[in-house]
């Protein structure tokens, strides 16, 4: 069996443990609050129908050690957690629909129809908040309560935390950079090095590093064989990001709403490398405008294609890749079917078109 085919089996079945797992759970939430048990429902209903990627991770990452499914709850809670830090991004980002559904505060907006657009705008971000709030503190009480008498409790939850923190740092440094990238309040230098800090903040340690080390902790991985993970999620996460920049413009795929990637002034490393083009000037009039036309949108992915950043970029994701690769044939101590699984699930992400 190939690796991207292993993988594929491997992440089948685990999605489906996980979504059985996730089902339970949903079912144990309630409330006596009619308005709580209401939103208590919005935020079951989007903490279903993922793919269940990450805790998948960590059910692979802690499998590196042990073959019990001992991970399980760990992995339930970092799909709430997805799910939670979800619910704020969509808020940011002003976004209706969320895995082809309602967002939760699109749906209150939708509810409270008597006040004024403001004051409903104000409203349902605000019960959005509390219930992105909600989810990150039950995932927190999961890991607590499954595993409060596991002798790597204490580890687990720094990880964990540690992972949530960094997230949040990462979006932070995602929502200001366009706004002093087009005030011209930082040096290209500082634009790029900002690029790379959210990639590895938002990306690598959201989507890789934070899934894998917390499965791998609960093991009871050691600080070396952390370590060792960590430099391969920090590899594999940014070409990840690179690749998703690049999909965000050229794809017709990714789910997104079209060319929003443009319109939100998005950071990325085709627009820091197109700065150092000719082709700035012309690329800087259409990125970021309100209003995009379908002609807008092909001229921004000509001006990428021949000022040679999309190439670049697409350069710089394959060395990413290939150093993560390299790095995780050097790890000896993970045995050469978990190894197969690590290398089938980077060439899973390779192939993506969305």
């Amino acid at each position: 069996m190939t690796n991207i085919l292993a993988f594929k089996d491997y992440y089948q079945k685990e999605k489906k443990e996980i979504d059985q797992a996730l089902q339970v759970f949903n079912m144990s939430l309630k409330n006596d609050n009619p308005i709580i048990q209401e939103n208590i429902e919005f935020f079951k209903d989007l903490n279903k129908d993922g793919k269940n990627i990450r805790g998948t991770l960590v059910n692979l990452g802690y499998s590196l050690l042990k073959e019990d499914k001992e991970s399980l709850h760990l992995a339930l809670a970092y799909e709430l957690f997805q799910t939670s830090i979800l619910v704020h991004d969509d808020i940011i980002d002003k976004d209706n629909t969320r895995r082809g559904k309602e967002t939760i505060h699109y749906r209150n907006e939708c509810h409270y129809t008597k006040d004024s657009i403001t004051n409903r705008k104000h409203l349902s971000n605000s019960i959005a908040l509390c219930m992105g709030d909600y989810g990150l503190y039950l995932a927190n009480q999961i890991i607590a309560t499954s595993y409060q008498k596991h002798p790597n409790l204490g580890k687990v939850l720094e990880i964990f935390n540690q992972t949530i923190l960094r997230t949040i740092e990462g979006e932070l440094l995602d929502v200001v950079l366009p706004y002093k990238s087009r005030h011209k309040e930082l040096p290209l230098a500082e634009i790029e090095k900002t690029i790379y800090e959210i990639d590895l903040l938002k990306t690598a340690n959201y989507t890789i590093i934070g899934p894998l080390t917390t499965g791998l902790i609960l093991a009871g991985g050691s600080e070396q064989q952390q370590q060792d993970i960590t430099l391969f999620g920090e590899k594999i996460g940014i070409a990840f990001q690179i690749q998703d920049d690049i999909l965000g413009i050229f794809s017709d795929e990714m789910g997104k709403v079209k060319g929003s990637d443009i319109r939100e002034y998005k950071q990325t490393l085709l627009f820091s490398r197109i700065l150092k083009t000719i082709y700035k000037k012309e690329f800087l009039k259409i990125y970021g405008k309100d209003k995009l036309t379908e002609k807008n949108i092909e001229e921004i992915k000509e001006l990428l294609i021949k000022s040679g950043s999309k190439q670049y970029a697409e350069d710089k994701m394959r060395e990413y890749y290939q150093e993560g690769l390299s790095l995780l044939e050097k790890m000896s101590w993970i045995p050469k079917e978990k190894k197969q699984l690590l290398t089938g699930f980077v060439e899973y992400l390779k192939i993506r078109n969305k």
